[in-house]
Formats: structure tokens, sequence, C-alpha cells
């Protein structure tokens, strides 16, 4: 989260961006939650044995609509999401840009000239991405999941609080799980880094390597270190499911118990098919 904020904060200049954004994922995810409600009651209305057809074709009708605003809600918010992505991946390719120019003349005669055009299209691109995603699903995502725990609470404050303590259980799980995944991380991308740093010093320098028979040689390293970056995805991967094992167990188990209630209070007639 700490990196997010100073994503935002290089950023802000991009601000308008941000709140059309904002406001949209709102609206989509309101629209979004009123699908299920409206068709709630349809079935409420269709369990009642004498269903009253100009009702449900009202509601159908609302549902229509409902899902014509949200398809131009989407839209609009993803073509701003993609607008604010490229403007990110221009601002931090500047600042990336301007500080390397800063360089001494001695930095760049230690490091891999490679390395540090690796750099810029993994990290910042990856960035622009993350900001691309995180508009267009990501925001819809957490305000749709606020909007429905407030509904949901509305009509059974028990359900509510179950899943709601999924959140802090499942957030904790993956926050442990964050530094040794990290630390592996990093060790993954420095593999990258170098072995692509010099495919592009050999290429550059494709002559030299020739006339010195360093093919061989250049080979060798190459694939060394893509074998390092291999064989640490094995521990990585492991530690990651083994952790997320844990997440969907706790899924399971608060789900479980929400279906359980349910059930329960729909048995006793506290709760209606809808």
């Amino acid at each position: 989260m700490k990196q997010i904020w100073r994503i935002i904060r290089a950023t802000k200049s991009l601000w308008r961006y941000y709140i059309v954004i904002s406001v949209f994922t709102v609206l989509l995810a309101a629209l979004t939650l009123l699908m299920p409600f409206l068709s709630g009651k349809a079935i409420d209305n269709l369990s009642h044995g004498h269903p009253n057809v100009g009702y449900l074709v009202v509601i159908a009708l609302i549902i229509f609509a409902a899902d014509f605003l949200s398809n131009i809600c989407s839209n609009i918010g993803g073509y701003y999401g993609d607008q604010m992505a490229a403007k990110v991946q221009r601002i931090l390719s500047l600042d990336y840009y301007r500080h390397v120019l800063s360089l001494s003349q001695s930095y760049f005669d230690t490091e891999l000239t490679g390395k540090i055009i690796n750099r810029l299209n993994r990290s910042i691109y990856q960035i622009a991405n993350f900001m691309n995603i995180l508009s267009n699903n990501f925001l819809q995502f957490i305000f749709s999941t606020v909007l429905a725990l407030i509904i949901v609470a509305l009509y059974s404050w028990p359900v509510a609080l179950m899943l709601l303590a999924l959140y802090p259980v499942f957030g904790y799980l993956t926050v442990k799980t964050g530094p040794r995944w990290r630390h592996w991380q990093h060790e993954e991308n420095s593999a990258l880094d170098i072995s692509s740093g010099r495919f592009a010093e050999v290429v550059n320098e494709i002559r030299v390597v020739k006339s010195f028979n360093q093919q061989a040689r250049e080979l060798k390293f190459f694939g060394g270190w893509l074998n390092r970056y291999v064989s640490l995805t094995k521990p990585q991967s492991r530690y990651w499911h083994k952790w997320d094992f844990w997440r969907r167990i706790a899924m399971n188990l608060v789900f479980v118990g929400v279906f359980i209630y349910i059930f329960i209070q729909a048995a006793h007639g506290h709760l209606t098919p809808g």
C-alpha cells in the first residue's frame, strides 16, 4: 500500500483522472449490486403463486436500464483508466530517464547497459499496467465490497459480520507471506536483469564477441542466470501456494458459516427465496 501512495504522489498531476475514474467506479459498483436486488424482487413475486406480470415487466425494464448505464460507466471509466495508465508511464519514464542522465560516468563503467534498460521495461511498464488494472477492475471490486457489506447488514447483521471477518483474516495471511515472497522476487528480478543486460551488451558488441570466439562462453553465462531464475521460482511458488491453501480454507470456513445461517433463517421463514 505504501508503494501505491508513492506512485500516486509521483503522479499527482493526474488528480482529475483519479476523480473521474472514482466517480464512474462508484456508479458501476452501485449498478452492479442493483441487479441481484431487482432479481430477488422478481423471484419473490414469482414465488407467491400469483405473480404480477406488470410488476415483473417493470423490473425487467429497470434491469435493462441499469445494465445499459453499467455498460456506459464501464467503458467511460475504462477509457479514462487507459489514458491515465499511459500518462503514468510517461511521467515515470521521464523521471527515470532524468535520473539516469544525472548519474556519473563511473556508474556506467560498472553497470550493464541492458540492466538499466530492463529496469525501465520491467518496473515502469508493470506499474503502468497495474494502474490500468487498478482503475478498471480493482477499484470497482473495493467499492462493490463495501456497498455489498452495507446492504447485507441491512438484511442480516450476523451475515455481514461473518463476511467482514473474512477480509482481515485473508489480509493477514497475505501480508504474512509478503516479505519472503518479495525477497525471492527481488532475486528473480536481479537474475533476469543480469541475463537480459548481458544479452543486450553481447548483441551490441556481437562483432567483438565473434572475433574472440566467445559465443559458447556468453551462452553459458546467459543460461546460468536463467537457470538461477528457474531455481528461485520453485521455493517461491511452493511457499506462496502453501499459504494460499490456508487463505482459501479460511474463506471456505466463513462461507460455510454464512450458508448454514442463511439456510436456517430461510427454514424458519425469516428469509425469502429472493
